[in-house]
């Protein structure tokens, strides 16, 4: 399989991939937190305020290693980590950590997760080997004559 296709295979968890992109946002909006010595941030959909020391609120933030986390990202992965809707979540750091420790875990026992995992093993298969799964057949060419019948997708 070449590289090309070993990509494609990766299409199917681009859902799982952003997850974990937002859920890495906020470990670095906490480490930014902790490098700033603030100790709680209020987020709702258009800003993130910083509040320690000093107070700064803008629509993104941009840590000393340059990741930016927008506000509406975070703000929507609150609101899922938290489970309720508000207009604004205030967290504390610590309580970002918390949160993310728990949707890692629950996204390590995720069934998104093992079919990820199930596609690495088949893209690393080694060379020559089948990577299609048991009882399936290898797709056609791009030129395949008509397709098989019951194979057309139901309308949306």
């Amino acid at each position: 399989m070449d590289t090309l296709k070993k990509a494609g295979a990766m299409l199917a968890h681009l859902e799982l991939f952003h997850r974990m992109l937002d859920l890495r946002g906020l470990l670095q909006l906490a480490a930014h937190m902790e490098e700033r010595g603030d100790r709680v941030t209020l987020i709702s959909p258009g800003s993130i305020t910083l509040i320690g020391a000093e107070m700064h609120s803008d629509a993104q933030v941009t840590t000393a290693k340059g990741a930016v986390i927008e506000a509406a990202t975070a703000y929507r992965v609150l609101q899922g980590l938290k489970g309720h809707e508000a207009p604004e979540y205030a967290v504390t750091r610590e309580e970002l950590g918390a949160l993310n420790a728990r949707a890692v875990a629950e996204l390590g026992e995720s069934d998104a997760l093992r079919a990820f995992e199930a596609t690495l093993t088949r893209i690393s298969a080694a060379p020559g080997a089948p990577t299609e799964p048991a009882g399936e057949r290898p797709g056609r060419g791009r030129r395949a004559a008509e397709p098989e019948a019951g194979s057309e997708q139901p309308a949306a």
